[in-house]
């Protein structure tokens, strides 16, 4: 098999944290990372020389010129992930991008316009679809194990950035305009669930900053203080037709909970979920009316008893194989833009009072 070479843009805190070391990982068999690319020197500097990039770059656009690249890996911040994702594109590589892959539904909507008419290929986190655990659980609802799905419940929330000790840079910027927890957390259970049931139609959600003032507790920032200046308190209620229902919560204002991730209720039973080890339990557990796995009432069905290997760096190399195998990305641009569009629509209706409607699909 031959290696992709790709490049990587933005080397902050979660490149570091966890794409860069699995990249690395991958290197052997499957990607050459040529390229490494930071506004500071020293961060880019860092990571070639860590993770043994053929080059480091301080201009985006010298990079995409200059360096011998197929695939570019777009970790900048959420306002630039269109713009920069737009740029590779018109320069003929094929992209992932981390979550949201766009700001609004236009810039959505011309990425997958540009990348078709190019013959791009557009991957998009976060890779959930890919995890085994999210994987099962879509089996085993899709065979009618618990029957009709009647609603589902999940939670997407943490104390917040502020309150990571081991986040190494300013989490400011998680409660700005365009960020916040709908953007950071409950994009997760957003992909998970649609992916399994399919597309939301309706939305409908209340929002609003609950927590005002934050005080970082880690980190370089250690000790300032945070004006939050977006929602860090919502909850919603999806309508995907037929009578079946989800219930989400996104907040920065959770400090525990012994909850799983996510919970599917149907009329013969309940699957949970906890594909990101948060959740109390396992990666799937099954709860059958009748028999299933030769067992009756709660079981851990075997294969997810198998230790989970979900990370971030799954989606690149998913990426990868699609591109040498010339397959469509399972964690595809239309279901990010449909997941783009319901948080859109979550703040629109919290804002109205009103049911929203989506138009998307996947």
């Amino acid at each position: 098999m031959r290696k992709v070479k790709i490049g990587v843009v933005g080397c902050g805190d979660v490149a570091f944290r966890s794409y860069l070391p699995d990249i690395a990982s991958l290197t052997k068999e499957k990607i050459d990372l040529v390229g490494v690319c930071d506004i500071a020197e020293e961060r880019a500097r860092k990571a070639a020389k860590e993770f043994k990039a053929k080059e480091y770059y301080l201009n985006y656009n010298e990079m995409l010129k200059k360096a011998d690249i197929e695939v570019v890996v777009n970790l900048t911040d959420m306002l630039h992930h269109a713009p920069f994702s737009l740029l590779a594109i018109k320069a003929g590589k094929h992209v992932y991008t981390e979550k949201p892959m766009a700001a609004t539904l236009e810039e959505a909507d011309t990425l997958i316009e540009e990348a078709a008419r190019a013959g791009i290929k557009i991957a998009s986190a976060p890779p959930v679809m890919l995890s085994l655990a999210v994987q099962q659980a879509k089996r085993i609802i899709n065979r009618g194990t618990i029957g009709k799905v009647c609603f589902v419940c999940a939670h997407s929330s943490s104390a917040g950035p502020a309150s990571w000790k081991e986040y190494s840079s300013d989490p400011t910027w998680f409660y700005k305009k365009g960020a916040g927890p709908l953007f950071d957390l409950a994009v997760y259970s957003l992909h998970a669930i649609t992916g399994i049931l399919g597309p939301v139609k309706k939305v409908t959600a209340f929002s609003g900053i609950a927590i005002p003032e934050r005080i970082i507790g880690g980190g370089a920032a250690i000790g300032k203080t945070i004006k939050v200046e977006v929602d860090d308190n919502t909850l919603m209620l999806l309508d995907f037709g037929d009578i079946t229902f989800a219930y989400i919560d996104g907040t920065f204002c959770m400090q525990a909970s012994k909850s799983s991730d996510i919970e599917f209720f149907g009329s013969e039973g309940t699957v949970t979920l906890n594909p990101y080890y948060y959740g109390e339990g396992p990666p799937v557990g099954l709860y059958a009316k009748k028999k299933e796995f030769g067992l009756k009432g709660w079981s851990t069905p075997v294969a997810a008893q198998a230790e989970e290997t979900y990370s971030l760096g799954d989606g690149i190399e998913h990426l990868v194989d699609c591109i040498t195998q010339d397959k469509e990305p399972l964690i595809s641009a239309e279901h990010g833009r449909h997941v783009l569009e319901i948080i859109v629509k979550v703040y629109e209706s919290a804002k109205s009072g009103q049911v929203q409607k989506l138009t998307t699909t996947f």
